[in-house]
């Protein structure tokens, strides 16, 4: 039987916190607890959303009552949603200038990742720099959404670039989309909420009428008795992801795989391996054949064959080599199994061992 293990999240005056939502609705979702406790103690806080939810035409089909979804349509959705996210906050006692849209594409946040979209991680590093975070509140790699997970990719990727003395004292993983894991406390930084918290909480959640309507129940659930966060990665996600290790051998970097065909994702499979700064950027993918066998490392930015690799086993499972010499010397390095079919993930993103590739 796993055995919690739990700490109290808790903020300080002197803390300057930065909530990082991918969608207007997880502000309220993930962090409305956090929220209302940065305020009662006096802390600075700033929430910025990555996209602005347009691009959910079931959610807008059914609110709407229309089939034909047009370019016109998702900018109509986009206002209404972020004057959502606006009324939420409200709610939560937060003031209008303590909130920013970036406005990057919904569902598109792990082509930015793949491609290595220069913009979009410029974007997220100047709002670092200038908000100065103590405390940064980010999606976990681990959820299953590809626009939370990918963005947890850009966060790391960003606080990467910051010397130690400039850096965020503490970087904050929450989950939305994983039920398995949240049902799980192992590794987890818990913040009790009372009373009348959930209720603000649970009117803040409301305010996303926009979503309630396919998902009322499963989103109102969340205001529970308490906010569950994580300083590191879940290590049961980590452990029962498809992507499961690597090592260096010899001129290889080996990944051990282990993937799992699920309703929810399905279909031909990708490794993904993105990592390092624009002057050493990796961002490669190498499409798993069916049954072992030599395969193609493309450029995921060019699409053009950079070398071999090679897989040995089948359906997922199996041990793939990467040429070592494609990974640059102390690049810090994210892999995602990518299958063709669903709209949720397998697994989502993993940091590959401190040390792989070199």
């Amino acid at each position: 039987m796993e055995r919690a293990v739990i700490q109290t999240l808790a903020l300080k005056p002197s803390d300057r916190l930065l909530v990082l939502a991918a969608h207007p609705d997880d502000e309220s979702v993930a962090t409305g607890g956090l929220l209302q406790h940065a305020l009662a103690v006096g802390t600075e806080a700033l929430t910025v959303f990555f996209t602005d939810g347009d691009n959910n035409p079931w959610a807008q089909r059914a609110n709407e009552l229309r089939w034909r979804i047009t370019a016109t349509d998702r900018a109509r959705f986009a206002v209404r949603r972020r004057g959502e996210a606006r009324r939420a906050l409200r709610r939560l006692g937060v003031a209008e200038s303590s909130l920013r849209f970036l406005g990057f594409p919904d569902q598109g946040v792990t082509d930015l990742v793949l491609h290595g979209n220069e913009v979009a991680m410029r974007t997220l590093t100047e709002v670092l720099t200038g908000w100065r975070p103590t405390v940064v509140v980010g999606p976990s790699l681990l959820d299953l959404h590809p626009d939370h997970s990918a963005l947890g990719v850009m966060l790391c990727l960003a606080l990467q670039t910051f010397t130690d003395t400039r850096a965020p004292r503490s970087h904050v993983r929450y989950l939305v989309h994983n039920p398995a894991l949240l049902a799980r406390h192992k590794g987890s930084l818990v913040l009790p909420l009372a009373a009348g918290q959930r209720a603000r909480k649970r009117a803040a959640i409301a305010c996303h009428r926009t979503q309630l309507l396919l998902r009322s129940t499963w989103l109102l659930s969340f205001a529970r008795s308490e906010e569950r966060f994580y300083l590191a990665e879940s290590p049961t996600g980590l452990a029962q992801h498809p992507i499961r290790g690597a090592a260096l051998a010899g001129r290889f970097l080996e990944l051990t795989l282990a993937s799992r065909t699920l309703l929810r994702s399905f279909g031909a499979r990708t490794v993904c391996v993105v990592g390092g700064s624009s002057a050493a950027a990796v961002r490669l993918a190498v499409d798993l054949p069916s049954r072992g066998g030599a395969v193609a490392v493309r450029d995921l930015r060019t699409g053009r064959a950079l070398g071999e690799a090679e897989f040995r086993g089948e359906n997922g499972v199996g041990k793939l080599k990467l040429p070592a010499e494609l990974v640059p010397e102390g690049v810090r390095l994210f892999a995602k199994l990518e299958r063709r079919h669903g709209f949720f993930d397998e697994a989502g993103w993993t940091e590959l061992p401190v040390g792989a590739a070199r």
